[in-house]
């Protein structure tokens, strides 16, 4: 009887220590858990050779025979790789991959491609697997399950913000917020962000805002695999192996991710609002710009930068907040060729194949300039003018949308950091 106790007794001291340890580790791992909760798995998986790095499979009806697009980074010097798809029925299939590389690099040994890979014929298939040889075992290998297969009947939701990436100490909680709220304010019903790293107080918000459902964040851990830059161009830090983060993969996957999901998707940063100027909301200038250019499948809105300019200190609610207030940039600077050239992007999606930061390189379709009477990429900047005050012109766009912004914001911040 006694042996019965003491067994009994560790028993539930076991149990109780798994518990705590399991219990305290769900609490103290609040990151992994905002990224595992929507995305149950990581954006970017290494392969064995260190060379190539597979993001997602997508599959891709648009062509003469379907395919499956591979969407990944590799070294310039890979040359051959295979797909294996495994077969329902126990078998696995290897097929040669096209590999088709993305326009800028920017001279770094890393970028993006495409592997195209055509479908095999009498193979029922779900997962696929990357490899460099086409004779070896595929037991060991990670599988991807082949996403948009098949594709949706009809889009979710009409607009969605594809943001990427948040890396670094980022704790622009103020601008984070407020550019999340205009977001909503203008009809998007989905934003999805790819989060590298950012301040605590960052994810508190971005935790407030998957549990609302408007957001989506996928986790994008490449400087575990490789050394990044927050630089355009490999000349300015030749250490570094693949450019901002891999921020053109990310767009792209995010532009797989919600192909069939979305009517349209808008490409830009999380500090930038593409603000209808004519409209009120991106709904009713879509419709303007789809009747007068319906066969029109990329839209590219000319970027302002507003500075910090003037004296509107006493209009800032909420300055124990981290962060920029959009509210207090009333002045842009005059359009200049580095402004055209940096636009923004309105897509509809399935008329894409491929796209970088600033242009939409593979498409169908045509491409429109939007008027900056219709509309303009509104990106505040921390700093003051670039050029001279004469140089800027009073734009009070943003504040047709101040009092339900302030509202929005304010109630948020109420909730998230309480005023003591």
């Amino acid at each position: 009887m006694r042996r019965f106790f003491f067994t009994f007794n560790l028993l539930v001291s076991m149990l109780f220590f798994v518990f705590y340890y399991y219990h305290n580790n769900e609490l103290n791992t609040g990151k992994v858990m905002l990224n595992a909760h929507k995305t149950g798995y990581e954006a970017i998986t290494a392969l064995g050779d260190n060379r190539t790095f597979i993001l997602s499979p997508y599959y891709e009806p648009r062509g003469p025979t379907p395919s499956v697009r591979v969407l990944a980074i590799i070294h310039h010097s890979v040359t051959e790789l295979y797909c294996w798809f495994h077969c329902v029925h126990g078998s696995s299939v290897s097929v040669w991959a096209h590999i088709d590389l993305h326009k800028h690099w920017f001279e770094f040994p890393y970028g993006t491609a495409n592997l195209l890979c055509a479908e095999p014929p009498d193979c029922p298939y779900q997962y696929m697997s990357v490899h460099w040889s086409n004779t070896s075992h595929v037991t060991h290998l990670p599988r991807f399950e082949v996403r948009n297969r098949p594709p949706p009947a009809a889009p979710s939701v009409n607009f969605t913000v594809c943001i990427s990436t948040m890396y670094g100490k980022y704790n622009n909680v103020l601008q984070t917020i407020q550019s999340l709220e205009m977001y909503k304010l203008l009809g998007a019903g989905r934003v999805t962000l790819y989060l590298n790293q950012c301040h605590q107080n960052l994810e508190k918000v971005l935790q407030y805002y998957v549990e609302e459902g408007i957001l989506e964040v996928i986790h994008w851990p490449i400087n575990r695999f490789l050394r990044t830059s927050r630089e355009w161009h490999y000349s300015v830090n030749s250490s570094n192996q693949v450019g901002y983060y891999g921020q053109t993969a990310t767009l792209n996957d995010c532009l797989y991710r919600n192909m069939y999901r979305s009517k349209f998707v808008l490409l830009n940063d999380i500090d930038e609002i593409i603000l209808p100027v004519k409209y009120n909301d991106w709904p009713s200038l879509m419709e303007s710009l789809q009747q007068e250019y319906p066969e029109t499948s990329v839209f590219y809105v000319e970027n302002y930068f507003f500075p910090l300019f003037g004296d509107n200190y006493d209009l800032n609610m909420w300055g124990d907040v981290p962060g920029i207030n959009i509210l207090l940039h009333m002045y842009r600077e005059r359009a200049n060729q580095s402004m055209l050239s940096a636009r923004k992007l309105i897509v509809r999606p399935t008329k894409v194949h491929q796209t970088s930061i600033h242009n939409a390189w593979k498409t169908e379709g045509e491409f429109t300039y939007v008027s900056n009477e219709s509309a303009i990429v509104f990106h505040a900047r921390k700093t003051g003018p670039r050029f001279g005050k004469e140089f800027l012109v009073k734009d009070w766009t943003l504040w047709r949308y101040s009092v339900p912004l302030m509202q929005n914001v304010d109630k948020v911040i109420q909730q998230l950091f309480p005023r003591h």
